[in-house]
């Protein structure tokens, strides 16, 4: 990928006040291009290999772009949006998040 990949991993939570964070979304899937940043082909190919590795390794990992940090920190960011949508498997700390800020 082009882009810059920045990683929190979902371990502590922080709380951010006054952030607008995506809600969880309703079809569970690894990527979430908010920022459209990658082609269709990209998105489907790293869908289909995430969702590959989870299969296989009990790890979930999600990556999500967004259009801007809004001032926030981004580990501060990630963490909590990791948090809010519950990533990984309840017990076994074992979700990651990759979040791509565009601004």
């Amino acid at each position: 990928m082009k882009q810059f990949l920045c990683i929190a991993l979902a371990l502590v939570g922080f709380i951010s006040q006054g952030q607008n964070y995506p809600a969880k979304p309703k079809d569970q899937k690894p990527v979430y291009d908010y920022a459209k940043i990658l082609t269709s082909s990209e998105e489907n190919l790293l869908n289909r290999k995430l969702v590959q590795y989870a299969d296989t390794t009990s790890t979930q990992i999600v990556i999500v772009t967004i259009e801007s940090l809004e001032g926030s920190e981004i580990n501060f960011y990630g963490t909590e949006l990791a948090q809010k949508w519950g990533l990984g498997q309840k017990g076994k700390d074992n979700g990651i998040l990759i979040l791509v800020s565009k601004g």
